[in-house]
């Protein structure tokens, strides 16, 4: 059943484009009045919700906007959601905050592509887990995804890993690509590991930072 706030939307998206823009601006701002009580009581996944939310309306997002995003992207252990909403905030304006922080992801993630084939769960484990909170979020989600089926692409702190038997470094400013055929591994072939220089941002090149 409809929503009045849905209602109320499609009678002005009907009613001409002004309308239609004053209606999405309207939403964008309910929704960045949400997100902003949503970050004071550190309800992460509500603040991420939210800012997808806000993405798919017809309006330019804030610098806060993406500030807050990055924020929830970071405490749920997505690092290169975060820094990709970083950079978009550097763009609008370049706080001493934004750059430090986009500096310290640079110097201590590197790029990651993993991937079994087919996709089945795998293990992924560090040699030695981080301290920081953050780094370590990184690193949890990065396992679960491969525990879950066998692939992940992000950013994961430095350091040395394994993943489905196959060991692999990460460094900043590199980005590795593994893909490993359990099958062929069985017949004692190893798949090679695919290193190259990363882009701005941890995405290897030709990836869109949109």
């Amino acid at each position: 059943m409809p929503t009045l706030f849905s209602t109320v939307m499609l009678s002005l998206l009907l009613s001409g484009p002004a309308h239609a823009k004053d209606a999405a601006q309207a939403e964008h701002d309910r929704l960045a009045d949400e997100v902003e009580r949503l970050v004071q009581r550190q309800v992460w996944s509500g603040v991420e919700r939210k800012f997808q939310e806000m993405e798919k309306l017809d309006v330019p997002l804030t610098q806060q906007d993406f500030l807050n995003g990055a924020y929830a992207a970071r405490e749920l252990g997505n690092v290169q959601d975060a820094y990709q909403r970083l950079f978009q905030a550097k763009e609008l304006e370049p706080t001493k905050e934004i750059i430090d922080w986009l500096w310290d992801i640079d110097r201590n993630y590197g790029h990651v592509e993993l991937m079994t084939v087919p996709n089945r769960a795998t293990e992924l484990s560090a040699e030695l887990m981080p301290f920081d909170v953050n780094q370590r979020k990184a690193v949890e989600i990065a396992i679960d995804a491969s525990k879950e089926d066998g692939h992940f692409v992000g950013l994961i702190p430095k350091g040395s890993y394994v993943f489905a038997g196959q060991p692999f470094t990460v460094e900043p400013g590199v980005s590795v690509r593994i893909e490993v055929s359990p099958r062929l591994r069985r017949q004692g072939l190893i798949d090679p590991v695919i290193i190259y220089r990363d882009t701005p941002g941890g995405l290897p090149p030709n990836q869109d930072t949109n």
